[in-house]
């Protein structure tokens, strides 16, 4: 009897809610129209050179393994809009990246250090908002974490204790925080955007006072606690070729990340090109080449070496209204 009366409540609740929703079929309609998801798998394939070279003599080798060595992975990146009106949406979207970065000779005596596969996800949500004549603002939330390396425990979030358990990392990257950006678009119209594109964010990373255990100096010889990153960029297509559906694109950026475990930011010169095939309105294709280089304004490894990658990247994009 109580469950006949329980099971007569939710039908009674569950028509009610179809009887509400068949009343207004033009708003439900368009709320759902106001959804649009966007999937985007890739593959990431590492062409840094020395990513897995030997240690040349007499050095010793850390970090080699037979664990994806060198990157080369398909990853799923994803995100959601939300149109709440024409010029402003919410966000949120969910990046995975893989790289391998170059051998290096400095940072242990007498070690040549490789560390296999780095894989990164972030994880943002956010505000964007169209205020004309090409400009654009956002602000946000983002999450940056590293799941795996699979050659050395290098700031990812769990590592192997003595007895081989997968143990909290207190050196993890977890580099979480808030930002505020704006890019201006001018120029012809592509079918992928304005022809030139330049942005700028301002990001705040909270972090303790006091650095944790075994943080990296980066030479600056003291821990900032919390602090402010500045990264900027620029963007151009180039529509050279007789096709509207291929274009080509070259672009610069300085990357910055604020890691929980170091005592300063790092920053880094990426430059990009490639090209994008655009199949229809909702599907794109692209091909990029990435070269990924620290910047000296803030060491990470004794010179001469560096942190540096390059990679080749194959990124599908298929964005459809719900």
């Amino acid at each position: 009897m109580r469950h006949s009366l329980v099971h007569r409540l939710a039908g009674v609740g569950f028509a009610a809610v179809l009887f509400t929703i068949a009343a207004i079929p033009a708003f439900a309609d368009d709320f759902g129209k106001r959804f649009t998801i966007d999937i985007g798998p890739a593959f990431d394939a590492s062409t840094t050179g020395d990513a897995n070279s030997p240690p040349p003599a007499p050095l010793f080798g850390v970090g080699y393994t037979q664990d994806h060595p060198v990157a080369d992975a398909l990853v799923l990146n994803y995100g959601l809009d939300f149109k709440i009106d024409p010029r402003t949406h919410l966000y949120y979207s969910h990046d995975v990246f893989v790289f391998s970065i170059g051998r290096i000779l400095t940072a242990v005596p007498g070690g040549a250090i490789v560390f296999g596969t780095f894989f990164d996800r972030t994880d943002t949500i956010g505000i964007n908002h169209s205020f004309g004549h090409g400009l654009l603002g956002k602000i946000y939330y983002f999450d940056h974490e590293r799941p795996d390396v699979t050659g050395l425990c290098n700031n990812q979030i769990d590592c192997p204790n003595a007895a081989n358990h997968e143990v909290s990392n207190p050196d993890s990257i977890d580099e979480h925080g808030y930002g505020a950006g704006l890019s201006y678009n001018v120029g012809p119209e592509t079918r992928i955007g304005n022809l030139f594109t330049v942005g700028v964010d301002a990001k705040y990373v909270p972090r303790p006072n006091v650095g944790p255990a075994g943080f990296a100096l980066n030479g600056l010889g003291a821990y900032t606690g919390s602090g402010w990153e500045f990264p900027y960029s620029i963007s151009m297509k180039l529509p050279i070729v007789p096709s509207h559906t291929f274009i080509p694109f070259i672009g610069y950026e300085r990357a910055t990340v604020l890691f929980r475990a170091e005592s300063s930011e790092e920053m880094y010169n990426q430059t990009n090109f490639g090209i994008v095939k655009v199949f229809n309105k909702n599907l794109l294709m692209s091909l990029v080449d990435v070269n990924f280089a620290e910047c000296r304004c803030s060491d990470t490894v004794p010179p001469p070496d560096n942190v540096r990658f390059s990679e080749v990247l194959l990124k599908f994009d298929y964005k459809t209204a719900l």
